[in-house]
């Protein structure tokens, strides 16, 4: 294969530009509004809990997710709770992804050389922006779409740069764009590895460790500039940076001694993770909690074993710096797919590479023995192919409203106490508690009575010292009727009259007035008092 060292043919920014904002736009209209369980659960409780220091006033309202860095879901926060239209926060929820998209556009020419056409960055878009975990990413609250927009763009860097290898420079400036990312989302940090594997895969072995080390450094600056201030929190507050994960490492007495990692999804051997874009064939719930099918994964690892190879069939005329930036591609791509499978297995995850996998795929097209008509024809065809087999998960959307955020609690005395013992997704209800109430979650995914931590000996001690009014603060599922029975028999809280409803956009929800009668304490007398 002989390819024209010439630059890349001149695909502009503007045609970049007007898909990556177009797709989304269109996929923002057809969902409707995000509603989803992460939405209700923590990224509006979250930014709140920190704006409105509430962050000792309250008792893991939002679950195992109470403490996740705060500062991506400000924005959103502030905007729901302005009473901003729901179509208008949508529009900023997908900046990300269109984001995302114009990185993903703007490195195709770079690694398809003379074969990248515009027909094919059409194909690459419409296969981009509407795989099973970048369909579901647009305008919504998963934060995913800015790991993409920040690990594509920093794999973008790398590829941009203009001299015959990697600068020790632009080496740092990615590692600190990938560094950052994973400190505003810590599911970032598989492709900090991944870009190492970039680094890694040029093959240039005697600049590899300056290269490495300029990584290292710029991923560690760009971190502790997200993440330091939400570290040091978190370290006052618990004695773990990173609280309540890798508790195993830190042992915080708020929380047991465990990584508190979700292994649901991971998958169990190296078979299991050769598996998987096979797998991805066929609709199922192996990689995610709904049903997903989609093809990219598989049609990214061909096309980086074909781009890979293709670097070892160098012509006279082949361009140097064409070949390693396809080296980086797919070195990027093999490390950040083995370490996403070895950590996670979570499908939602995996975005940057189902992104990647798209343009991959769509460079190994365009080498097929065919006029560049009949090429162009058959990677359209291929790209509404892959569209139509794709099984996206559904994850909560309803219609556009105004304003977006609604709750309108009864009116409560300041010196009520809200109780939670469920593992609905409820914190989102608390932001419309005034800021002297403190909600106190007795049961739910992180805190259980026979958990004796001192979290859950604090939350025992505030319900039996609380002399105000206290109430339970439910919905209609399961989950809050065992909550509920959980509040009566471990705490001694029972009913003591008609419930309250609570008017909501996103769910039905309830106040039910409670009283206590004296109950054993389970781990009070167990733990030191947290001085809280």
């Amino acid at each position: 294969m002989t390819e024209s060292p010439s630059p890349a043919p001149p695909l502009s920014r503007w045609w970049a530009l007007i898909p990556s904002v177009l797709l989304p736009l269109l996929a923002i209209g057809h969902l409707g509004q995000d509603v989803n369980w992460d939405l209700q659960n923590y990224h509006l409780y979250d930014p709140y809990a920190w704006l409105h220091d509430r962050l000792t006033l309250d008792i893991a309202p939002a679950q195992l997710q109470t403490w996740h860095n705060p500062a991506l879901d400000v924005p959103f926060y502030l905007m729901a709770s302005a009473g901003w239209h729901g179509a208008l926060i949508a529009l900023w929820l997908a900046l990300p992804m269109m984001l995302a998209l114009y990185f993903l556009l703007r490195m195709y020419p770079l690694i398809g050389a003379d074969q990248a056409t515009r027909s094919g960055s059409l194909a690459l878009a419409l296969m981009a922006a509407t795989g099973a975990a970048a369909f579901s990413a647009m305008g919504s609250t998963f934060n995913d779409g800015y790991v993409a927009a920040g690990i594509l763009g920093g794999v973008y860097l790398l590829l941009r740069d203009d001299s015959a290898g990697m600068r020790w420079q632009i080496c740092l400036l990615t590692g600190m764009v990938a560094g950052a990312t994973a400190g505003l989302k810590l599911t970032a940090a598989v492709y900090c590895v991944g870009l190492a594997g970039a680094v890694a895969g040029t093959l240039v072995w005697r600049q590899l460790p300056r290269q490495l080390s300029a990584l290292l450094l710029g991923g560690v600056i760009g971190f502790l500039l997200t993440y330091g201030y939400w570290a040091c929190v978190l370290y006052r507050l618990h004695g773990n940076p990173f609280f309540p994960y890798f508790n195993q490492i830190f042992h915080s007495p708020d929380a047991l001694p465990l990584a508190h990692t979700d292994l649901r999804f991971r998958p169990a051997s190296l078979v299991e993770i050769l598996l998987i874009p096979l797998r991805l064939l066929r609709t199922n719930r192996l990689y995610s909690e709904l049903l997903l099918r989609d093809p990219r994964l598989l049609l990214g690892v061909v096309g980086s074993v074909a781009l890979y190879v293709s670097t070892f069939r160098r012509g006279a005329d082949t361009a140097a710096r064409l070949l390693w930036r396809r080296r980086v591609i797919a070195g990027f791509f093999f490390v950040s797919l083995l370490a996403w499978a070895g950590q996670y297995g979570i499908y939602r995850y995996v975005l940057p590479l189902e992104m990647l996998a798209c343009m991959t795929a769509v460079v190994a097209a365009q080498w097929l023995p065919l006029p560049r008509p009949w090429r162009n024809l058959l990677l359209i065809f291929a790209s509404l192919l892959v569209v139509h087999v794709t099984v996206h998960p559904k994850w909560g959307r309803v219609d556009f409203t105004r304003p977006m955020l609604q709750v309108r609690m009864p009116v409560l005395s300041p010196d009520s106490m809200v109780v939670i013992s469920s593992e609905s997704p409820l914190a989102f209800a608390v932001t419309a508690l005034p800021d002297d109430v403190p909600a106190i979650s007795i049961a739910n995914n992180f805190m259980r009575p026979d958990r004796c931590t001192n979290l859950q000996a604090d939350a025992e001690r505030r319900i039996a010292g609380h002399t105000g009014p206290l109430w339970l603060l439910r919905g209609d599922t399961t989950s809050d009727d065992d909550g509920e029975r959980i509040a009566g028999h471990s705490y001694g809280l029972f009913a003591s009259g008609p419930c309250l409803p609570v008017v909501t956009s996103m769910a039905r929800l309830r106040l039910c007035p409670m009283q206590r009668r004296p109950v054993p304490a389970i781990c009070a007398s167990a733990t030191a008092t947290t001085g809280r």
